[in-house]
């Protein structure tokens, strides 16, 4: 729907009132500037993606909501939920775009490192609380974010400190003013890695372990959820970690550390089994030799994956499968994007406009130079297969150069008439600690990459995910035409972590 409405804007010729910088004299500055930032109250990593929900994608909205978890212990001063709303400039006590609101700071015992999902109305957030099994196994919450009404949390801008978080209420669950919909305990089981999956149509929600089971949970939109254990349920995918997974047209699509994919038919014969691919990566010698979560072409009927520790021959690499792949089936095309193996944990990459719209475009994703000393943001040629490498872009550092974790790479298609499609990526470690942007249909060859277009240095570096928004308006800065929120990483006793939306200018 994003990228529908960036391109009727661009083919309108977007009026000037959308652009507030635009026709009035102003010299448009590229770089991007921070509106505001929260500290976590803890030195844990924002690891999962933000979830931002409103009701119109086309225009903001002071009542729009960004949820935020983080991956760290709860405490009277620390959170690991947090819902943010007044999120612009002139907002309710928000009036310079730098002191939104707290809805709500939640302190669960356990921090979640995975994405919480938003129900298709707003009114609840599915939370998995990351707790260990020796200390009773994961809790998925589903928390009715209009019931957090009693001391919900308040954060100080002034000492960047929480003075109040929240616990959750135990009871009672389900009734209509209860802060909790559902919770549901998962005895024996450990999942720090893969965020739940909400299916809106049939209301049933999915998510990987540890050992390699898909979990299945009907009815989430009411009080009564279950979990779903016949059948087969849990599935079995292997027996390592798995990746956040996918649900489309009947089939359940994960991936594994063991460096394979799987799918699940929920059309076929029962009890249900899973069909796993050949084994692109390593395995789990290493981090790096699982497969990143999986994007899907549903157009040309592929599966999008990547490795940093090919299964064979070491190198990293990004690799397409069929979507309906059989047993131990080969990838259909695949490219390499760098020649040395890494135990750095492989991200998913993002698809262009060119391909969304013409089915002809490139798809984006972390890599490395031939001499594996350096990071890049690799294009690659891609029209439901992968083609050669057309393009490199090195991420922002200073000092030497080095191969460090990234995060997820984004895509945002905006409603400028030039300069249009613009890909996000945070650099983790090191001397790559940035936020980094860049338009799409970069060159630069492994020799001599192009540089990043804009890049702002967040406090220790992003690996969490990294979501948009397509405010036009109110946003400071005379030239700014969206907001990114994404969350840091933290170093214990040294640097708190943050959650942050930063302004950008095209």
């Amino acid at each position: 729907m994003q990228l529908q409405w960036a391109q009727q804007i661009r083919e309108a010729s977007q009026p000037w009132w959308l652009d507030p910088g635009r026709g009035r004299g102003r010299t448009p500055d590229p770089a991007a500037h921070l509106d505001w930032s929260l500290r976590t109250g803890g030195y844990g990593n924002v690891v999962g993606s933000p979830a931002k929900y409103s009701f119109d994608i086309t225009a903001y909205n002071c009542s729009d909501v960004i949820y935020f978890t983080v991956d760290q212990p709860g405490t009277a001063s620390a959170v690991n939920v947090i819902a943010i709303t007044n999120a612009y400039a002139g907002c309710t006590g928000n009036a310079a775009g730098t002191t939104p609101t707290v809805k709500f700071g939640i302190a669960l015992p356990y921090g979640t490192a995975t994405s919480a999902v938003p129900s298709l109305d707003g009114t609840v957030l599915y939370v998995l609380e990351s707790r260990p099994s020796a200390n009773g196994g994961p809790i998925l919450h589903a928390i009715n974010v209009n019931n957090i009404t009693t001391s919900p949390g308040v954060y100080n801008f002034s000492t960047n400190t929480w003075t109040q978080t929240h616990t959750l209420s135990a009871s009672p669950i389900g009734t209509a003013s209860s802060e909790q919909l559902f919770q549901l305990t998962y005895t024996g089981v450990t999942n720090n890695v893969a965020s739940p999956y909400l299916d809106y149509d049939t209301n049933q929600l999915f998510f990987g372990d540890a050992a390699g089971r898909i979990h299945r949970v009907i009815n989430v939109n009411t009080a009564g959820a279950a979990k779903f254990t016949s059948n087969g349920f849990p599935v079995a995918c292997g027996t390592a970690q798995l990746q956040s997974p996918v649900f489309w047209n009947n089939q359940i699509y994960t991936t594994s550390a063991d460096g394979r994919a799987y799918r699940i038919n929920l059309a076929g014969a029962t009890p249900y089994t899973s069909v796993g691919s050949y084994q692109g990566g390593a395995g789990t010698a290493s981090v790096g030799g699982g497969l990143s979560a999986p994007v899907l072409d549903v157009t040309n009927g592929k599966l999008v994956t990547s490795t940093n520790n090919v299964n064979g021959g070491g190198g990293r690499a990004y690799g397409v499968f069929n979507l309906q792949f059989a047993q131990d089936e080969l990838p259909t095309s695949w490219t390499y994007t760098g020649p040395t193996s890494t135990t750095i944990a492989p991200v998913s990459p993002a698809f262009d406009d060119a391909f969304w719209s013409t089915n002809n475009g490139s798809l984006y994703g972390a890599g490395a130079n031939v001499a594996g000393t350096n990071t890049y943001v690799v294009r690659i040629g891609y029209n439901g297969e992968l083609g050669a490498i057309t393009g490199n872009a090195a991420l922002a550092h200073t000092g030497g150069n080095a191969v460090v974790a990234t995060s997820p790479v984004t895509e945002f298609l905006t409603g400028a008439a030039t300069n249009a499609d613009f890909l996000f990526i945070g650099g983790a470690s090191g001397n790559y600690r940035f936020m980094n942007r860049i338009g799409a249909g970069f060159t630069g060859s492994d020799g001599a990459p192009t540089a990043m277009a804009g890049s702002f240095a967040p406090a220790q570096g992003v690996s969490s995910g990294i979501i948009i928004d397509t405010n036009l308006a109110a946003m400071t800065g005379s030239t700014a035409k969206a907001n990114i929120y994404f969350g840091t990483i933290g170093v214990a006793s040294t640097t708190m972590s943050t959650i942050v939306q930063l302004a950008q200018a095209f």
